[in-house]
């Protein structure tokens, strides 16, 4: 073939053979007709398959198999920022859910910017709740009997903390008997964590998965739960359960109280941690990547994986994005005469790239319309996600565009939308739009996210976002407080918000 044939032509009979078991294993990838139309329509997709992880998914499986039948083990995975911690993990999840026997999936996520303690295991188990509700009803008529007989009225204090429960508990169920003379409210949330851990494991044949995101950003709270959670199934045997999280281990010493948490419960019971660490893709296993999004052959995507090796070393966060840019910059496009994705490969080698994917996303970014840039930055003060509700009521108060610019960057593929939230595609996307902030201007920002907030807490009576206001004041700090009226307002605030 010609310069541009793009690999036509076959040199090599293994080359022929190579190409049919990818077409039998994989026809949905290789074998539709292209479609032209959706292409253009849809832009560059990233299906959710993860590729060149096959032996640590396996050793992630092996593990899980262990600590549901006899032993008692925890994993986790580490490894930079971008290199496909979580994506792993949700495989995982797959995996289990549909060859490993089935599995009942919690996950939750850690934020550097949730002061709130719990939050992200509350939020797994609110997850769980809902799931339960609409997936379930027998299990869950099993799980509200179980806990209303185990729990009595204590149950009322963990609705606070996952809303969801409340559907799962029934119309019947008074959740306003809050026992507020409790000596150590946090103590007594855990407490109670573990008691329905504990009752809800009973109520399934399957085990619990337990997944935590961003385990660098946990806070001590949700360590001290683990370790009563871990404590408790290392003693019984009937909890088969099975705990697993993430953390970028440039970000996360030995010193770091998960580490010790972990040591000690190894200690008491046992417990053993497989440690999986990622490293950049292979060559071969980016080129997967790159044909698996175009929906051609490997032998014809090669050059490209190997020009966009040379340039992202294989961080597969970086390499999406500079695929999302060549294609922003018609380098890479679906094309009309070939009726397949095609891509200029001098244009694309002559390309500068910076050294990482931070300062890669930080370039596309300057790009950005500036109100979309702008409403980037409000939202990423509420971290890696916020409700679209509270964004429109921020909008109303701050008089500032927010939700049409948010959904413009919907479209450009920066964020996400989903069960009323926007969120970022990646923490690295959020905490780029943050860093756009100088330092000293960061503590504004909160603030008055944080006093409009407080605003309508008051105005309306409606205490849904009083703890988001005391969070974004709290961030704000000291030095963004005006006068001693509104550090008294701000003093209130938190005794209300630490009350709730």
């Amino acid at each position: 073939g010609d310069s541009h044939d793009n690999g036509g032509t076959y040199g090599l009979i293994s080359e022929v053979r190579d190409d049919l078991k990818l077409m039998i294993d994989s026809p949905h990838v290789y074998l539709h007709n292209f479609d032209l139309a959706k292409a253009a329509n849809d832009g560059l997709q990233f299906g959710s398959s993860v590729h060149g992880r096959e032996a640590e998914l396996q050793t992630l499986r092996e593990c899980y198999q262990r600590a549901i039948s006899s032993e008692f083990e925890v994993a986790m995975i580490c490894g930079t920022s971008g290199i496909g911690k979580s994506e792993l993990a949700r495989e995982f999840a797959r995996s289990a859910r549909d060859e490993d026997g089935g599995g009942i999936f919690l996950s939750g996520r850690f934020d550097k910017l949730q002061s709130q303690p719990l939050h992200a295991i509350s939020a797994a188990f609110d997850n769980y709740c809902a799931w339960l509700s609409e997936e379930d009803r027998s299990t869950a008529e099993k799980v509200s009997t179980a806990l209303k007989e185990n729990m009595g009225e204590e149950i009322s204090s963990l609705v606070s903390a996952m809303p969801n429960l409340s559907h799962i508990l029934g119309d019947d169920f008074d959740s306003k008997q809050n026992d507020t003379s409790a000596v150590d409210a946090q103590k007594r949330l855990r407490y109670l964590f573990c008691r329905f851990v504990e009752v809800i494991s009973k109520c399934h044949e399957e085990p619990l998965i337990l997944f935590l995101d961003d385990c660098q950003w946990m806070d001590s709270a949700t360590v001290a739960l683990l370790n009563q959670i871990m404590i408790m199934t290392g003693v019984d045997i009937e909890d088969n359960g099975f705990f697993f999280g993430c953390y970028r281990d440039d970000e996360m010493g030995e010193t770091h109280p998960l580490f010790q948490m972990l040591s000690t419960v190894n200690s008491l019971c046992g417990t053993k941690t497989t440690k999986i660490h990622l490293t950049p893709l292979t060559k071969g296993a980016l080129n997967e990547l790159v044909s698996t999004a175009l929906s051609l052959l490997p032998r014809i995507t090669r050059p490209l994986a190997d020009i966009l090796h040379h340039k992202t070393k294989g961080g597969p966060l970086f390499v999406k994005q500079v695929m999302m840019e060549l294609y922003k910059q018609r380098l890479l496009y679906p094309s009309l005469s070939r009726r397949r994705w095609d891509w200029e490969a001098d244009q694309i080698l002559a390309m500068k790239v910076p050294e990482n994917v931070a300062t890669f996303i930080t370039k596309s970014f300057d790009r950005l319309p500036s109100e979309v840039l702008s409403a980037l930055v409000v939202l990423s003060c509420f971290g890696a996600s916020a409700d679209i509700s509270l964004i429109e009521v921020l909008e109303r108060e701050i008089k500032h565009p927010l939700i049409d610019p948010l959904e413009a960057a919907v479209v450009d593929s920066v964020l996400g939308k989903k069960d009323g939230k926007f969120f970022f595609m990646h923490d690295k996307l959020q905490e780029t739009a943050y860093s756009m902030m100088k330092p000293e201007e960061r503590c504004l920002h909160h603030n008055l996210y944080g006093q409009a907030l407080a605003f309508v807490v008051v105005r309306e009576k409606d205490d849904r976002y009083l703890l988001t206001a005391a969070t974004q004041i709290n961030f704000g700090g000291p030095q963004a407080v005006i006068d001693d009226n509104q550090a008294l307002s701000v003093a209130n605030l938190n005794l209300d918000a630490g009350k709730k």
